[in-house]
């Protein structure tokens, strides 16, 4: 399911005028190849148009490298555009997508808008992996705003894991 899903999403991000651009392509994948740091807002802006296409397209290729996969993703957040916002979501909600691109979908989308993506993160909050929990719940407390606040104390009335609850405490300002 991932594989055509990651498909339609590249003939829909990919133009004609973008998809010959190796050069862009070079100097995003280059941004995203640290492993420990991603690259920055500024950094990917200066590159020009046509950066949130090739990091949609990155985070689709599953020929590409899971780190820089999972930055590309995490890197959307900088671009909030509706077609990015789709993107995000997506991949957010298809459980069968792999745990460290949901995590940074899910962190971008909270990035880039704040309540706006409250509702889409839901999800994320309610997954069966504890990880993808524990990330939700640490974007959704960046976002840092009452809305925000209500959702993690929704979500601590029901939370199962407890390293899933501390981090609930700990946005929360409440002791563990």
């Amino acid at each position: 399911m991932m594989q055509a899903f990651s498909l339609a999403v590249m003939l829909a991000f990919t133009s004609p005028a973008h998809a010959d651009d190796s050069a862009l392509r070079a100097q995003v994948l280059d941004l995203l190849s640290g492993y420990e740091e991603t690259p920055t807002a500024t950094e990917l802006q200066k590159l020009g148009a046509g950066v949130d296409t090739e990091l949609v397209a990155i985070a689709s290729d599953s020929s590409v490298g899971r780190a820089r996969r999972a930055n590309a993703t995490w890197s959307l957040g900088f671009f909030p555009t509706e077609s990015t916002r789709g993107f995000l979501v997506a991949l957010v909600e298809d459980p069968s997508a792999d745990s460290q691109l949901r995590r940074s979908a899910t962190w971008a989308l909270c990035n880039g808008w704040g309540d706006g993506a409250l509702d889409a993160v839901k999800p994320a909050l309610a997954a069966s992996d504890v990880q993808l929990r524990n990330q939700a719940v640490r974007a959704v407390a960046k976002v840092g705003t009452p809305a925000a606040r209500s959702v993690l104390e929704a979500r601590l009335a029901t939370e199962s894991s407890a390293m899933v609850r501390d981090a609930i405490a700990q946005s929360l300002g409440e002791a563990k």
